[in-house]
């Protein structure tokens, strides 16, 4: 384990999981000078000298003695005083459950675990018995407190949002949608969808013991073999337009029966889809974890599993009170066990289980005509909605970790710098970049962004874009720009980003009064509007993971750096003249043109005069 930082007491009166957390300093409010310098200069890259000078104004003004700015500020800073987390008061509610649009695919995120190439990695029931095991078992680590907490360098990471991780669900609600929480203890059972039905499989037994994997087997055969007919696709309900889901939720609680087995749905530790499909491409498993058909899923829920016939396997995670680090250690966690598992042991450990006679619980729902017609027109808007999109991924192979850190350069930045320059060789444009930068290391911390553009980016995409340009000029834009990049997202993980500050100072202006110019100001907006959407997320046990664009002109852009290749999936909305199969051929040119001139310029010897 890490050494502590000094000061870090240890001691606990139940599990070690939430210890650090009395102890976790505040998200900072950061100064205001700081954040107009660091603005005027995330901003340049996109303005001409003309437009830049009138930005500079506007902000001037908003900084200056006296001004809008330092009244903003001194009410953020009472406003923080007495915050466990002065964002947190808006953020949940401003970023998702205010947000309209379907939550798959424009919110939750995937993804797409690596194939296993024995027994358990081809059958969908030993696949999913063991999916359903180990997340039980880290449930209960996560129950009893008993989960390690992250540590990272020395510093604890808020583990609140392991708070919402199991027994809980997104509902729809009038304006802004609820996280409805229930008691792990009293609802001890997990959600199987096969064939669009809704079971409950029990976690534990009547003596409180959690289910053997033969138990778990035994459940999920019974389930398999339900002679219930294929049902309607309530699921996709869940992938409407919030205020279109709210109004079919509503017409569904008329019956007693259907608010019942809502209930049970929402009260779930988790969610499995076992699947009737057997995707073979990354591309199809990709399509498979992110959204399906969107019939056989309950897209509100914070953890939903997928199994298919072929025994490919996959995660959702709806968003609102979850970013993906706690779902990454999660699914690394239990998909880590599932590899190591010895398949001839688990056969003989099935085989020699007990017998149980108690079959999972169908979950009965009453269609009356609005229902069954709301059904239809989700599945009819679910199928337009996804045909919208184009998906691409770039997966490539022969460098990865190992090559780029030969570069002496931090292998975010690199594909940050990658996605940039392929991105420049297909629009000839420099757009505003958002990279999630996680703020964990405060109290009830999430995200800041990390505004990915930057004077140097700019100076090393038009660098290398120059059929002219040596090799010299090349690397020396090129570890600019990285250095930069690297300064940007550590200064956003202290809480020293743009983004979140402004927001947080927007937020309070008072009904009535004048709006300062700099919020007014098209460039304010612009620098906002993410052309480019993008993430990484670590693990060595996942083929792909992603999300969609944020906006219909954009690209949303998820990546994983593994040890020996490099990994982007890439979404994009059809009919903008944006194309995803576009973009990853200029990432596939890149990526051997940063691979080449770095290689030259870095790792080659210099030859003696």
């Amino acid at each position: 384990m890490p050494v502590l930082k000094k000061g870090l007491a240890s001691t606990s009166a139940k599990g070690d999981l939430f210890k650090y957390q009395s102890q976790l300093p505040k998200l900072p409010v950061p100064a205001l000078q700081d954040t107009a310098a660091k603005y005027l200069r995330s901003v340049e890259p996109f303005l001409s000298k003309q437009q830049l000078a009138e930005t500079k104004r506007k902000v001037e003004d908003f900084i200056q003695p006296g001004g809008a700015g330092e009244k903003l500020q001194s009410r953020l800073n009472e406003f923080a005083k007495d915050k466990d987390n002065w964002l947190a008061e808006y953020w949940d509610d401003y970023a998702y459950m205010s947000y309209r649009d379907p939550v798959v695919p424009y919110v939750s995120y995937f993804f797409s675990h690596k194939d296993i190439h024995n027994q358990i990695g081809q059958d969908q029931l030993l696949k999913a018995t063991l999916l359903a095991y180990h997340t039980i078992e880290f449930m209960t680590q996560v129950q009893n407190e008993t989960l390690e907490p992250e540590i990272i360098k020395g510093n604890p990471y808020c583990m609140n949002a392991f708070k919402y991780m199991f027994n809980n669900s997104r509902v729809p609600a009038e304006g802004s949608d609820i996280t409805k929480h229930y008691n792990g203890e009293e609802h001890r059972y997990f959600v199987v969808i096969y064939n669009n039905n809704f079971f409950k499989v029990p976690t534990h037994d009547a003596n409180g013991n959690r289910l053997t994997k033969a138990q778990l087997y035994q459940q999920l055969q019974l389930v398999k073999n339900d002679p219930a007919t294929r049902g309607i696709g309530l699921g996709a309900l869940t992938s409407l337009n919030r205020d279109e889901w709210l109004a079919a939720y509503q017409n569904l609680l008329k019956s007693p029966v259907n608010e019942a087995s809502l209930e049970s749905i929402f009260a779930s530790s988790f969610v499995i889809c076992l699947d009737n499909n057997s995707p073979i491409t990354i591309e199809e498993k990709s399509k498979n974890c992110w959204h399906g058909d969107g019939q056989n899923r309950f897209f509100d829920k914070p953890l939903e599993f997928f199994v298919s016939a072929n025994g490919n396997s996959g995660f959702l995670g709806e968003h609102s009170r979850m970013d993906a680090t706690p779902t990454v250690q999660l699914n690394n966690t239990v998909y880590k066990q599932i590899v190591e598992t010895d398949p001839k042991a688990l056969l003989q450990e099935i085989a020699s289980g007990p017998v149980e006679f108690s079959s999972p619980e169908i979950l009965q729902f009453d269609i009356n005509p609005v229902s069954r017609a709301n059904i239809a027109t989700a599945i009819e808007k679910f199928d337009q909605t996804i045909a919208a999109h184009h998906e691409e991924i770039f997966q490539h192979y022969g460098y990865g970790k190992g090559l780029i850190k030969k570069f002496k350069v931090s292998p975010d930045a690199f594909v940050q710098l990658l996605m940039q320059l392929a991105y420049y060789k297909l629009t000839g444009k420099v757009r505003p970049t958002y990279e999630s930068a996680a703020t964990r290391k405060f109290l009830k911390g999430r995200t800041e962004t990390g505004r990915s553009v930057s004077i140097e980016s700019k100076a090393f995409v038009e660098t290398w874009s120059n059929p002219d340009a040596s090799i010299e000029a090349k690397v020396e834009t090129f570890q600019k720009a990285a250095k930069q990049h690297v300064a940007y997202l550590s200064e956003a993980a202290d809480g020293k980003g743009v983004d979140r500050h402004l927001f947080g100072l927007k937020q309070q202006l008072q009904p009535g009064e004048k709006v300062p110019e700099i919020f007014t100001d098209p460039i304010f907006t612009y620098s906002q509007t993410w052309y480019i959407s993008s993430s990484q997320i670590p693990s060595e046990y996942f083929q792909s993971w992603g999300w969609s664009q944020v906006i219909d002109d954009g690209f949303g852009l998820a990546y994983l750096i593994n040890n020996d290749w490099l990994h982007v999936h890439i979404s994009a909305k059809r009919g903008n003249g944006l194309r995803s199969d576009h973009l990853k051929w200029y990432l596939i040119e890149s990526a051997n043109e940063l691979k080449d001139i770095l290689s030259k310029g870095l790792l080659e010897p210099k030859a003696k005069l």
